[in-house]
């Protein structure tokens, strides 16, 4: 009898343990929705939002994200700007290092900064360097490990924004080609198109804030497929919803469910060198003919903002839909309805699929033209948008930074970004006078005089203005919905 309640003793305090490490597993890792394979996970070459979230987590700038989504220090303990805000010195924090160990130093931000910059690196953000540049030489320097000098050819109030990208990022120079990182996490496993696994940095300099030992980000590139993942507990927080969905998530899922305003823009973007899209008057046709105030309300129905512009603004939050108009000037241009067609490409994912059908069938109702629906994975589509064999295409940008040329600079001439091959010298021009214009009502003028010439050469059709959307579960804490929709791993915990 005695010899049966200790081993009935003993099995309880086994199945009790056993409970106890499965659930100390689940809370030791964070599985986040993170849309499709990230392009890059070089700081230097990436470019979609699934590969900067992850960079951010491994990388740490010498500004960085707080839980609110705004810009503050990250490597730095502190740092000052001079009196005509041209010189910017910051001092790096004591205990700043690598995941290896080895201190952080100015030198690693300066070797980065020279090799994003390189013509050999082809960096995509690149141009963000060109204030601090002058005769094709970087403007920093330092004189002492811990000080980094930046000189500015024209005051930025933007700069602390810009500074939190990945290009900025610093790249250890003592081990240039090894997986060494400087933020909360270390990149420990990639399975390409499935899952990448980050643990937790125990060298960053605040690691003893970092409540979540191990974040997988999950390739969820199908939105039902990520839903379906979430229902059933593979997913703490989703990339994003699909919107067909949304009444019954707002039903079944109230406290999860996060939808926000986000400082983004969608819009199709025209290739101008196109035979049919060099036509002006068929470029205005089809923007007249596209109601947004359906496309948002019935289509999305996810809280998006009819877009009339390309900047997230008032002024341009309203529809553009005339029908008159649309059949007037497809009326002046020399398309031919009945025998030609245009091709639509996006990205594959219901939300753009849903998108892209009903511009196609508003354009087929409101005008008679027939368009072919293309769409690619993520990473060719990419390509493909890059490249000269498109028509439309699926555009939009999420903004880097809180400044309206943020947006603006897509579109000039000598841009990496002109997928659209839209040459405009007057447009160049003011632009490359909003960067010199510190005056706030010189500078709004000039940034409506460049939405007026986009408006009117159309290189680009604007839909709408985004939301954030997300579902996350309650139990965790941490996550703060914001504009810039930043939600940093190093802040989370359940």
């Amino acid at each position: 009898m005695v010899n049966s309640l200790i081993s009935s003793t003993h099995l309880l305090i086994l199945v009790f343990s056993l409970i106890v490490s499965v659930a100390t597993a689940e809370t030791n890792t964070l599985n986040r929705g993170n849309g499709a394979e990230p392009d890059s996970l070089r700081p230097h070459l990436a470019q979609g939002l699934n590969s900067h979230n992850i960079l951010h987590d491994i990388y740490e700038g010498l500004f960085t994200y707080n839980e609110t989504g705004q810009a503050v220090p990250g490597a730095v303990a502190r740092y000052e700007i001079s009196d005509d805000g041209l010189t910017w010195d910051f001092y790096l924090k004591d205990n700043a290092s690598w995941s290896d160990g080895e201190p952080l130093t100015a030198a690693d931000f300066i070797f980065a900064w020279q090799k994003a910059v390189s013509p050999d690196t082809v960096a995509p953000y690149a141009f963000l360097f060109a204030n601090m540049q002058r005769d094709g030489q970087l403007r920093i320097s330092s004189d002492q490990a811990s000080h980094l000098r930046i000189q500015l050819n024209q005051i930025d109030s933007a700069l602390a924004d810009k500074l939190l990208l990945p290009v900025f990022a610093p790249m250890p120079k003592h081990q240039p080609d090894e997986p060494v990182y400087n933020g909360a996490y270390v990149l420990s496993e990639h399975r390409p198109h499935e899952w990448i696994a980050l643990h937790k940095n125990r060298h960053y300099h605040s690691h003893e804030t970092v409540r979540i030992p191990v974040i997988r980000y999950i390739v969820t590139e199908n939105q039902n497929s990520e839903l379906l993942k979430f229902r059933a507990g593979e997913l703490d927080i989703t990339e994003t919803v699909p919107d067909n969905q949304l009444d019954w998530l707002r039903k079944h899922y109230p406290k999860a469910l996060r939808v926000a305003p986000y400082n983004g823009s969608f819009f199709l973007g025209l290739n101008l060198a196109d035979k049919h899209l060099q036509d002006k008057n068929l470029r205005t046709a089809l923007y007249w003919a596209i109601d947004r105030d359906i496309l948002v309300d019935k289509v999305l129905k996810s809280g998006q903002k009819p877009a009339a512009g390309l900047i997230p603004t008032r002024n341009n939050e309203r529809n553009a839909f005339d029908l008159y108009k649309a059949r007037e000037y497809l009326a002046k241009s020399d398309f031919k309805v009945d025998s030609e067609r245009l091709d639509l490409l996006y990205n594959n994912s219901n939300n753009q699929k849903k998108t892209a059908l009903a511009v196609a069938a508003m354009w087929r109702q409101n005008l008679g033209i027939k368009t072919r629906l293309h769409n690619q994975e993520w990473k060719v589509f990419i390509k493909t948008r890059q490249g000269p064999n498109k028509q439309v295409f699926r555009g939009g940008w999420i903004a880097d930074y809180k400044d309206p040329l943020n947006y603006l600079q897509l579109f000039e001439s000598d841009s990496r970004f002109n997928y659209y091959q839209f040459n405009d010298a007057d447009y160049d021009q003011l632009v490359q006078q909003i960067r010199a214009t510190s005056d706030k009502n010189n500078r709004n003028d000039l940034i409506k005089q460049a939405e007026s010439i986009l408006q009117s050469e159309l290189p680009l059709i604007p839909l709408y203005f985004y939301v954030s959307r997300h579902l996350v579960k309650p139990q965790i804490k941490g996550y703060s919905d914001n504009l810039a929709d930043k939600h940093l791993s190093r802040y989370l915990r359940f």
